[in-house]
């Protein structure tokens, strides 16, 4: 029997305790057969959605970042620990609760670094200097779900090396799942990193990545040398079919080509509303209104989600409001709102429809 192409380790990590996420960060390395050299430069890129803290789950928890380090200091590395993130990625750094990690290596916003650029989807993106100069990038994501791209994992996780409003502009010319996610696809394949780590420990289910999903303890820290194949495995964890998410089923890694080395469990994580129609139903539903995006009680008026609406469709008055008719239903305001105060609001005529085909299909 050949051997699998591409190595996937699973380990359960209960906690965030050091000994714990130490022990557990050692036997992902040893499962892949990862060893690092050394004197590496190393960058190492978390998930800093925005400026969430750790107990939330939304980031990367730093305590996993810590570990890492300690780890590639016993290696003489030098370590850089950088992002972008949706807004004031410094304040959303220190909130996320990695300032102290300042001692193992250089904290670095992505904003302010030179950069190159690429052509990814037909577009000249550019990117930090530093990605090329590091002898090594380590990707270090959560297990989340992700409201457009339905899962937001390693590949996702890379999103953060573009810089600024950049990435709010790239959400308005490309909207749609697809083509958003073979704009992520081609940028991981420029990215290259070699080590990809998805802290499992807490993440988000439903309406992720930010506050409108719900915390999910899932106690597993996922590693893979290859960011597809660590996603196919790890969507999968999550209850998806794993080639339903598009920078999956673009990689064309084979399932059979990965080996999964611990136990794989079923987690059924809630899924995103903006999942398929039943195909009975979906010629129907495709002639209804779409969702829109409305407001609750929660919203601080932080303008934080105005700022951000690549087509300037959101303005802050007595209350927030929405320009339906400018809406790309991009849903970056839902994912960078602090406040879980923006929702998809269904057509009355669409929640009946679900209603009667639920009824049938239980008679």
């Amino acid at each position: 029997m050949s051997e699998k192409k591409y190595k996937v380790s699973i380990v359960e990590c209960c906690s965030y305790n050091n000994r714990e996420v130490k022990k557990a960060l050692e036997q992902s390395l040893k499962n892949i057969n990862f060893k690092f050299k050394k004197n590496l430069k190393v960058l190492i890129k978390p998930n800093v959605l925005g400026g969430f803290e750790k107990e939330k789950a939304i980031t990367t928890h730093p305590v996993i970042l810590e570990e890492l380090c300690k780890i590639l200091k016993k290696h003489n590395a030098e370590i850089y620990i950088g992002d972008s993130s949706d807004r004031d990625t410094k304040k959303a750094l220190e909130t996320a609760g990695f300032s102290y990690l300042s001692k193992y290596g250089k904290i670095i916003p992505f904003e302010g670094l030179s950069k190159t650029f690429f052509k990814i989807n037909n577009q000249k993106i550019p990117l930090p200097d530093l990605l090329k100069e590091v002898d090594i990038i380590i990707n270090v994501a959560k297990l989340k779900t992700h409201i457009l791209t339905k899962a937001t994992l390693s590949v996702k996780n890379l999103f953060g090396c573009i810089s600024g409003k950049l990435k709010s502009d790239l959400h308005k010319k490309f909207p749609q799942e697809e083509n958003f996610s073979r704009l992520l696809s081609e940028l991981a394949d420029i990215v290259k990193p070699k080590l990809n780590i998805i802290d499992g420990v807490t993440g988000i289910e439903g309406n992720g990545p930010g506050t409108t999903g719900k915390i999910k303890k899932s106690n597993l820290i996922i590693t893979g040398k290859n960011p597809f194949a660590l996603d196919i495995i790890a969507s999968e964890v999550m209850g998806f079919n794993p080639y339903d998410i598009f920078t999956n089923k673009f990689s064309d890694i084979n399932r059979k080509e990965i080996e999964v080395i611990g136990k794989k469990p079923n987690l059924n994580f809630q899924k995103p509303r903006l999942s398929k129609a039943n195909p009975i139903i979906r010629p129907l539903v495709n002639l209804i209104p779409k969702p829109k995006i409305s407001f609750n009680k929660n919203c601080t008026k932080c303008k934080i989600c105005q700022e951000k609406c690549p087509v300037n469709a959101i303005t802050i008055k007595e209350f927030p409001e929405c320009d339906h008719k400018k809406c790309i239903r991009c849903l970056c305001c839902i994912e960078v709102c602090p406040s879980n105060a923006i929702y998809l609001k269904e057509s009355g005529l669409k929640e009946n429809l679900k209603k009667v085909y639920n009824k049938i299909v239980s008679f």
